[in-house]
């Protein structure tokens, strides 16, 4: 595994154009196929040297947010969403339309749109994924527990297990976003798939009954203990969630796609033996539906401020139709946003099943959001975990901030 901010030059001597070459892909599983796909690039495109930076996850947000225009980056990763959106309404990216439309019929088109803003686009999508309820089938065949499709029958499970000293979830909640997971697939099971976006187009307020009862679905939850004492200490950059999951201290754990990949890397007899996949349950009574899935894609996109804009165009466009890329992501455990490609993996093809089968697909509102308001939902719903804030105080606090930024 490569050290984050890992620059390495490829290339050779003699580059007459240089690229710097920014993503989050640090662990071998992902970041080995995009190095491989970078070296087919320079290969293909004498005189060309890529220069790689790798970053984890919230250190490269907060890298980015510091970076002034002129010092972007000419290729960097992005999730598209509001996050982008910021930096587009800032200058900052490059509006890559003409070229992007050569290829975006060959991409999930979900993914496309996460990356278009007012009819343009500015930035390619080459991984796709969503969240997803795992289980370690061990546990559950244990003490006859299936795959829950209810609230109803999650609250069986967790009462099973918590009566054996097995804690439900695994939860590394220290970046806020995972258990955010938690809160925002609740509020869609409850107020129907697209309550996220109705309140960010103020169609609805950030105070809805909905999210307030998310919220105290959330802290019943805590208070019944399915998570960890002190999960919003633990780090899930550091695999602390992934530990408890390998060491059957927790028998599921509600996460990305990522986990995928992470698995497989850190504990491939656990990945092969014992991990199962199924979705987040519906609620008795409520609007959503369990096909109703949160999800998103990661993208390159293009520095207004580059000063090889061609060649860095050529390179995101290289790598969103890199089968060879594509293929190796998804026979490790990482989902392409391409579709119609295969996998070998198991778990990867029912992954695929899932998100090819879903009624609906809500982007991560972490990114769906601007950041500010990212960090305000996640700051709040962290604040839900520890029960620093009751579900009222956090829905007012989102409401305040979203009102602060019209």
């Amino acid at each position: 595994m490569r050290a984050p901010d890992n620059s390495s030059p490829r290339g050779g001597g003699g580059a007459k154009t240089t690229l710097n070459f920014w993503h989050i892909y640090a662990d071998e599983t992902r970041g080995v196929p995009i190095e491989a796909a970078i070296r087919r690039f320079e290969a293909d495109n004498p005189g060309v040297k890529v220069v790689i930076s790798t970053y984890p996850n919230d250190p490269y947000k907060t890298k980015l947010k510091t970076v002034s225009g002129e010092d972007f980056p000419d290729v960097f990763h992005s999730w598209g969403g509001g996050w982008l959106k910021s930096f587009v309404d800032a200058g900052y990216v490059e509006d890559i339309t003409s070229e992007a439309n050569k290829i975006i019929n060959q991409m999930n088109s979900t993914a496309v749109n996460f990356n278009n803003f007012g009819g343009r686009i500015y930035g390619v999508p080459y991984v796709g994924g969503s969240t997803i309820l795992y289980y370690n089938k061990d546990i559950f065949a244990k003490y006859n527990l299936k795959p829950p499709a209810t609230w109803t029958e999650l609250e069986k499970i967790c009462d099973t297990l918590i009566a054996n000293k097995i804690i439900p979830f695994a939860l590394a909640n220290k970046t806020k976003w995972p258990g955010a997971q938690h809160f925002v697939l609740t509020s869609m099971r409850l107020g129907g798939p697209d309550i996220f976006q109705r309140a960010n187009n103020q169609e609805i307020k950030f105070t809805d009954d909905v999210f307030i009862k998310a919220g105290q679905m959330v802290q019943t939850m805590v208070d019944k203990g399915w998570f960890p004492t002190g999960a919003n200490g633990l780090d899930w950059d550091t695999g602390q969630s992934r530990m408890l999951m390998y060491q059957e201290q927790c028998a599921m754990i509600v996460q990305t796609s990522g986990f995928l990949s992470a698995c497989r890397q850190e504990n491939q007899d656990f990945y092969d033996k014992k991990l199962g996949v199924a979705l987040y349950p519906s609620i008795e009574g409520g609007k959503g539906k369990a096909t109703d899935i949160l999800g998103g894609e990661n993208a390159f996109s293009v520095s207004k401020s580059s000063k090889n804009k061609p060649t860095a165009i050529k390179l995101v466009l290289f790598l969103a139709t890199d089968t060879q890329m594509h293929q190796t992501f998804l026979n490790n455990g990482v989902m392409s946003s391409k579709p119609g490609l295969q996998s070998s993996d198991p778990l990867v093809k029912l992954a695929l099943e899932q998100t090819e089968k879903a009624t609906f697909m809500q982007n991560y509102i972490d990114q769906t959001l601007s950041p500010e308001l990212a960090e305000v939902h996640k700051d709040t719903t962290q604040a839900l975990y520890g029960k620093t804030m009751t579900p009222q105080q956090a829905a007012q606090e989102m409401q305040k901030a979203f009102d602060a930024g019209k």
